[in-house]
């Protein structure tokens, strides 16, 4: 089954067998059975092709490029590659204050706020589960509380410590996330089989973290894309390791919001329909079940919440995000606060 979502800005293509082509100002996507979706180009910021089977005509890829839309390659739910403009404004002043806070005590002080904010995020999500009362057995509501106290005692040491490396706050991530994912074990339907957070090299069997692991993908281009239209460099992080295979500062502020957009409306989209029936017999994701996902994932996007005064979809508070960073790397403001919306 193959699906075109227009979203706000961006293009996402799935499925396979699609062409793109240019018509006047307009994007023409085909789909395998002769269907067309025209899109005027003023309106799109991305396209977004994770899609076996993809031709794009010459004029198109012009077309884009000189509206300054990037096309994103994606296989089996991750970047491969991007095509983007040769021009992208560079703030030369801001990209030396990111390198240099990478070795001083600033880039030390943003990779504890974004674990410390993280571990928070974890504990927020815990308790709203309870709260909704999405856990009726009281013997599993005391265990998740056992594990919100182990969480917190986590949240205190690393608040409290003073002599800290970014390796050790990274073990501290890792330790607080493991009480989480065994929390959150607890909480789903046992007939769905997760037992823990897998990767997708760790070849996971169960659909939630097949769908964990698909719309953190998602999460990615979208902070990716802020950060680009801020000015920072994609690569140049705080919390993660540099790598040239992986954009440090995307990994880095993607901390912040998988918790709120990501964890807490799937862990309550399975406690509601125990959709066993999400992946394929080769451990997949169905595509209709990948539409689904799609759905869920955007719509948590177009909420509107208050966070830093400041009342707007949670999609504009991600675009914001790296900006804000921006100005606390500048010295325009005193303090940079992570995402903490837990709603």
């Amino acid at each position: 089954m193959e699906c075109v979502f227009e979203l706000p800005l961006k293009l996402i293509l799935s499925g396979h067998g699609y062409r793109i082509s240019k018509k006047d100002g307009l994007l023409v996507i085909v789909k395998p059975d002769g269907l067309k979706k025209e899109f005027s180009i003023g309106n799109v910021s991305m396209v977004l092709a994770n899609v076996r089977g993809l031709s794009i005509s010459g004029d198109a890829l012009r077309l884009m490029l000189r509206h300054g839309v990037s096309l994103v390659l994606v296989s089996n739910n991750k970047p491969i590659g991007k095509i983007q403009p040769m021009m992208l404004k560079t703030n030369v002043k801001l990209k030396k204050m990111q390198i240099r806070a990478q070795d001083s005590e600033l880039g030390l002080k943003i990779a504890r706020s974004i674990v410390l904010n993280k571990i928070l995020n974890q504990v927020r999500v815990l308790k709203k589960l309870i709260k909704a009362r999405h856990i009726t057995q009281q013997r599993i509501a005391l265990k998740i509380d056992e594990k919100i106290q182990e969480i917190l005692s986590i949240y205190r040491t690393v608040s409290t410590e003073e002599a800290y490396v970014k390796s050790w706050l990274i073990s501290k991530e890792a330790e607080s996330a493991k009480h989480y994912w065994e929390a959150v074990s607890e909480i789903l339907p046992k007939e769905l089989g997760f037992n823990g957070r897998k990767k997708k090299y760790e070849n996971p069997e169960d659909p939630v973290n097949h769908s964990l692991n698909y719309l953190y993908t998602l999460l990615m281009y979208q902070v990716w894309y802020a950060i680009e239209l801020s000015g920072l460099d994609p690569f140049i992080g705080y919390l993660h390791e540099d790598s040239n295979r992986r954009p440090s500062l995307v990994m880095d502020l993607m901390e912040e919001f998988r918790q709120p957009i990501v964890d807490l409306p799937l862990i309550t989209y399975f406690i509601k329909c125990k959709d066993v029936r999400a992946l394929h017999n080769d451990k997949r994701l169905a595509d209709s079940f990948r539409k689904e996902l799609l759905q869920l994932f955007f719509n948590t996007l177009e909420k509107r919440v208050t966070f830093m005064n400041r009342a707007a979809p949670v999609k504009t508070h991600i675009r914001l995000q790296p900006i804000r960073l921006a100005k606390y790397l500048l010295g325009i403001s005193n303090s940079y606060k992570c995402y903490d919306v837990v709603v």
